[in-house]
Order: structure tokens, then sequence, then C-alpha cells
């Protein structure tokens, strides 16, 4: 988060004296791309190990001298790192999130992020026609693959448990489609925590690819990993559960609208489809809520011709659905719709 206002910040914001888009464009360009190095160079995980001085610190990440204690000091004004006499130690923001060996990392999400740097320089067109020159997977190398891949899988792990406390599937016997699933960390935990539950998973080749290559151990002969396009390839029936989780807004009106007719006719009787993305319109007053699906609107307007949805667009898309049940998640603006019994 950007450094806390001291009150009297605060009294000069509230009067519009404070010029807050210089924080807005030049900090948040400048620190977002500070946390990638601090990541690629073993910044946190150094200092998450011990307290270290800036000789250490420069050792360890192989920076200069004056160039790590600019970056140290950078994100001890962030809130990431402590200094104490001169001694820099990982604060709990860099200990939970920015530490591999931590259950919720995100360094991955991070690194991502700095991607779409190159991409961005092509909003001014995205924005004029609606969609980029190409997608982002058409010039994806397989480092790129791997990258969003494993991006995509912390921000699963961090919603995964309240996902799975929601969703209903047969405690036995189940089958689960997850459409646009790469990573497959929510069909692993289906096919883990519910016995026989066999599950699908269809995406680009790349990004199955990854899956496949970071598959552990547990009910991996129960999950097929499917090759295709979720617009246009065959899908499976008879499924008990159908996931489009962070893929509609990926895509334009009409695509969805297809997409969801599609997904719901692979349903069983009874079967239900889950819609996890960041929504606007939900009614949550919290402005990071508001603010947080707007800006994954705008990136994948420019990413893939997508933009952010409103609670209402997707209700009247599902409107072949009698029970279209609402589940707001701790995470900002992300929200979970359970669509069932459909007509």
């Amino acid at each position: 988060m950007p450094p806390a206002l001291s009150f009297t910040e605060r009294v000069l914001h509230r009067l519009h004296i404070l010029p807050t888009p210089v924080m807005d464009a030049f900090g948040a360009v400048i620190f977002a791309r500070a946390l990638t190095v601090g990541l690629r160079r073993g910044m946190f995980e150094s200092v998450a190990r011990h307290p270290m001085a800036i000789e250490e610190l420069s050792r360890n990440t192989g920076l200069g001298a004056g160039g790590v204690r600019l970056l140290a000091d950078a994100f001890v004004a962030g809130g990431y790192v402590r200094c104490r006499k001169g001694m820099y130690s990982a604060g709990p923001e860099a200990k939970k999130w920015l530490v591999k060996d931590s259950p919720t990392y995100l360094g991955d999400l991070i690194l991502y992020f700095d991607s779409l740097n190159s991409r961005l320089s092509g909003l001014d067109y995205s924005l004029e026609h609606g969609k980029p020159r190409e997608p982002y997977y058409a010039s994806f190398t397989d480092t790129d693959w791997e990258t969003y891949v494993r991006a995509m899988a912390n921000l699963a792990r961090l919603l995964l448990p309240e996902v799975m406390r929601r969703i209903r599937i047969p405690e036995s016997g189940g089958h689960v489609l997850d459409l646009g699933g790469s990573h497959a960390l929510y069909a692993r935990e289906c096919c883990r925590t519910h016995a026989d539950c066999s599950a699908v998973v269809m995406d680009f080749p790349p990004a199955l690819r990854v899956a496949a290559a970071t598959a552990g151990t547990g009910p991996e002969e129960r999950i097929r990993l499917v090759s295709g396009d979720i617009l246009t390839s065959p899908l499976p029936g008879d499924q008990d559960a159908v996931f489009l989780f962070n893929i509609v807004h990926g895509f334009d009106e009409e695509q969805n609208r297809s997409l969801i007719a599609r997904a719901a006719g692979s349903l069983r009787s009874g079967g239900r489809l889950y819609i996890l993305d960041q929504m606007t319109g939900t009614g949550e007053r919290s402005l990071i809520s508001a603010f947080m699906p707007l800006m994954v609107g705008l990136n994948l307007m420019n990413e893939i011709g997508g933009s952010a949805y409103s609670l209402a667009d997707i209700r009247t898309w599902c409107a072949e659905a009698a029970t279209f049940r609402v589940m707001p998640l701790r995470f900002p603006g992300v929200t979970l719709i359970e669509a069932t019994d459909w007509r």
C-alpha cells in the first residue's frame, strides 16, 4: 500500500492541495518496478532469513551498495522492510506475500504484473478500438506462459480456501469441468477433498503444459487436461459443476453469453455453474472493491479485448438459471456466483 499519510497530509489531500496524481503516477510506477527488482534479486528472501546490513544485502542481491540502500529504504517507506540500527529485516507484509516458502506467496503474480508494462504502451489503441492489435498470447514465449500460469496459481491459492467452502459438489463421484483453469489448482483441490471426484481442465496447450509440469502427488489420475478453445471446442456433458473463474473479464458480451450458455448446457440436471470474477456494481462500499475491478477491466481490454462487467451483466447472461446466488469474497472486488436450476 502507499505510505500512510500524516494528519497534515490527509487534510491537504481533502483540500485538494496535495498533488495526488504525482503519487498515483510517478510513485506507483517506480515502486511497482522496484518490487519486481527486489523479487528477482532475492532481497525479501535475504532479509527474511536474518537482519542484515547494506554490505551483506549488496552481496546477496548483486546490487551496488548505493542502489540496494535506495531500494531497501524504499521498501521501509512502503511498509515491507524494517530497519533498526542499520540492520534490515523483513516486515510482516513481506513475510506473508513476498517470501517463497509462505503459503500466501504472491511474488509470481507481481512479476507477471511487471510483464504488462510493455503491452500497456498500446492502451490508447485498445481503448479506442475495444481490443488490442493482437491478444497477449499471440506473442507469449514459453517463459511468458510459465510466468502467467504461476501468477494465476498465486492468486488461486489466495482464494482457494474460501472458494472451496462455498462451492457444492457431490461428496463422491462428482464431475467437475474447469474452463480456462490453466494451473488446475481448483480441480486438484476438488479431487483431493471429494472421494472419487473427477475433473476436466480445458485451456490453451501452452498453459496446460505448465500445469502438467507442476503436477504434484495426489489425485492427478482423476484430472484430465484437455487442450482447446473454451468458446468453440466440444465440452463434456453430465457435469455436476462448471467453473468459469477469472474468465468472463477476458471476453466481450456476446462471447460471454455464448460461453455461459455452453457451460450451462454441459451440466446435468441440478448441476451448478460457478462464476468467479472482479465485478462492478456489487453494492460494496469499499473504494478498493470499486477500484480493483476497473483496473482489471482496463488491463483485460488491453490484453485481449475484455472488460470489467457488472453483477447485473452476469445476472442477465444467466437469465435461464432459476437460482442465482451472489457470494462476495474477502479479496477486494472479487465475487463468486452460483447459478443453478437451468430452464
